[in-house]
């Protein structure tokens, strides 16, 4: 029941009705629980076929154009009228047309229906890789090969998905930001620290060259683990597996990194064949001449004379290209690289970058002569 003389309340009756509040007070509305809430559709199929007795003018035109039954099309608009607390359409000689509460409904529902579409267009775009994003964490040691060539192979051939590559100043952090979901994919230098929900899979390796300032006399062909230990040497913080090959080549040889002197004891062999690879600084310092935190400085470090490096092959060759003298190492050096992920489906982008880097690890590892060749 209402108060006494109360009007009858808008809307088609009972969606709408007068109700006392909790703290007693008469009001026209909803009753709490029931629909005509301000929530007119259910689902998108009620926004289709509101619009649909809206554009064909009449319940049966409505019903021919989505081929449903007429008594179905009606129940429908009922339900949605119920849901809206309004009537939505009133009946004329030339059919049925919107009432202003209709009118007011039939913006929304489209933009509704044209979000479903969108939805479903780039659902699609980014399954056929029309758009999207790529985002990879690496290795710096691994950033310019063979990460950028499968990059720019990647974006030649899907121009449309954006690539977001973000460097891992070290191994805790790049395991981090796989396993919290940051990241799909990293394109790392091996071996990792051992994580669970990881997987690893190798690709190819660096092999380790020898760079040297311009001018710099030495006698041609390798240079061995001995004769790099005595010289004053530019070292790189955080310098992965490459340093950590190199590491396990001098202890092979029976040297200290950069000093020139045989360890002293087994223990210390076993810390240079087994360590980890992220050095504290204080150790990388106490053989190293320079010590730089970011890998691209060593090739302008190399060229003033601050110190010899042992550097991949893509950096020796960019010093090479600048008068800098450079050998390889013998026996050869070499540090793997690969790609890390977490034990689960990859998307469609990452599936196909990672196929991408493949090949291009498959076509590096046939490459030709060395830098100075």
């Amino acid at each position: 029941m209402c108060p006494a003389g109360c009007p009858r309340p808008p809307g088609r009756w009972p969606a709408w009705r007068w109700h006392r509040t909790t703290e007693g007070a008469w009001v026209v509305g909803p009753l709490p629980g029931e629909p005509g809430r301000g929530a007119p559709f259910t689902g998108l199929r009620q926004a289709e076929y509101f619009l649909a007795v809206v554009d064909s003018g009449g319940i049966t035109a409505a019903a021919r154009r989505l081929h449903v039954a007429q008594p179905s099309l009606s129940q429908t608009v009922r339900a949605i009228e119920r849901q809206a607390g309004a009537e939505l359409f009133e009946r004329t000689p030339r059919g049925v047309v919107p009432t202003p509460a209709g009118r007011a409904l039939v913006e929304p529902a489209r933009r509704l229906l044209a979000a479903r579409r969108a939805a479903g267009r780039a659902v699609s775009d980014v399954a056929s890789l029309r758009a999207g994003r790529l985002e990879l964490v690496a290795h710096a040691s691994v950033a310019a090969d063979p990460l950028a060539r499968a990059v720019g192979r990647f974006r030649r051939a899907h121009p449309g998905v954006g690539v977001l590559v973000e460097d891992a100043p070290d191994d805790d952090e790049l395991v981090y930001a796989l396993a919290d979901g940051r990241h799909e994919l990293a394109v790392v230098s091996l071996p990792l620290p051992p994580a669970p929900d990881l997987v690893t899979e190798e690709l190819g390796h660096h092999d380790i060259w020898l760079a040297m300032a311009p001018g710099t006399v030495i006698a041609p062909g390798p240079v061995s683990p001995a004769e790099v230990s005595a010289m004053p040497l530019v070292a790189v913080l955080h310098g992965g597996s490459v340093r950590h090959a190199i590491r396990r080549a001098l202890a092979d040889a029976g040297q200290d990194e950069g000093t020139g002197h045989q360890q002293s004891s087994r223990q210390e062999q076993d810390a240079g064949r087994d360590g980890d690879s992220r050095e504290p600084a204080r150790a990388v310092r106490s053989w190293a001449g320079v010590v730089t935190p970011r890998l691209g400085s060593v090739i302008p470090l190399v060229l003033t004379g601050a110190g010899a490096a042992l550097v991949d092959r893509w950096y020796a060759e960019r010093i090479a290209e600048q008068g800098g003298v450079v050998r390889p190492l013998g026996p050869p050096v070499r540090a793997p690289f690969g790609v890390a992920r977490r034990r689960e489906p990859l998307s469609p982008a990452c599936r196909v970058f990672l196929e991408i880097l493949r090949e291009t690890c498959a076509a590096r590892s046939a490459g030709g002569p060395g830098p100075g060749a």
